[in-house]
């Protein structure tokens, strides 16, 4: 199930090529590892756009933070799926032993999904309605990216949906903000001002893919994988009523 020898920087690799590394992959995190292979930290996207440029030239040892998990490549899918669950990362390194930390692969919340799919498994709860967050989190076309990734901090949200009177016309992600090539925007534009100051409806992702509150939980699994996407607004009568995410997914199926 695992990647094997998965995409990796140094620890003194520098943050811009990093964060290059980040804009040409679908990493949301990349291992840091000495010499020998051994792992001695994760870089984040969200690390990445937490950098300013007077950041962009410090290696990454200085960016990286120690991981909260490992797995082993002993450990079976549904172990795996239920730490991960717990600890609610969407990507894990694996290491070749809990006394050995050289890195021998990754597994990712899309490797869990591919799984999920292959071996029909069930979930806990049936339908979209059951597990979705009602109150979610938005932005408007208007509002400017400093804006919309502090709410991502704020939140802890990776992703938000766009809304223009009402009505859901776009999402945005902190992948989305960083292929922009608007990553270095944290405290640069605290005021809105400057040559940070692009509105969302410049970045964000559109036409959204959405589900209905009656759609399945196997539908969206399937949709999320397709598309290796993170969520799915749900919509109802063409109105925003919810979202659901990957950590609401592995809930379903790490529980069961």
């Amino acid at each position: 199930m695992m990647t094997n020898r998965p995409l990796t920087v140094r620890e003194d690799d520098l943050a811009t090529k990093v964060r290059s590394l980040f804009r040409k992959s679908d990493f949301r995190s990349i291992p840091v590892v000495d010499r020998e292979r051994r792992l001695l930290g994760v870089i984040t996207r969200k690390d990445i756009l937490g950098i300013t440029s007077t950041k962009s030239n410090i290696p990454a040892e200085g960016l990286m933070s120690i991981p909260i998990l490992t797995l082993t490549p002993a450990e079976d899918i549904l172990t795996a799926m239920r730490r991960m669950a717990e600890a609610a990362i969407s990507t894990v390194m694996v290491v070749e032993s809990s006394n050995n930390m050289r890195l021998v692969g990754l597994v990712t919340v899309q490797d869990i999904m591919n799984v999920i799919i292959e071996k029909g498994f069930t979930p806990k709860k049936k339908i979209i309605e059951e597990i979705m967050t009602r109150d979610v989190v938005t932005c408007t076309p208007e509002d400017h990216l400093p804006k919309v990734w502090t709410r991502m901090e704020e939140t802890g949200y990776s992703g938000i949906p766009v809304l223009k009177k009402n009505k859901l016309i776009g999402i945005i992600t902190r992948k989305d903000i960083l292929n922009s090539g608007f990553a270095r925007i944290q405290r640069e534009d605290e005021k809105g001002k400057g040559k940070f100051n692009t509105p969302v409806e410049k970045v964000m992702r559109t036409p959204v893919i959405t589900v209905k509150p009656e759609d399945k939980v196997e539908d969206a699994v399937r949709i999320m994988y397709e598309n290796n996407i993170g969520r799915i607004p749900v919509v109802a009568n063409s109105r925003l009523v919810g979202i659901v995410d990957r950590s609401d997914i592995m809930h379903q199926y790490a529980d069961n």
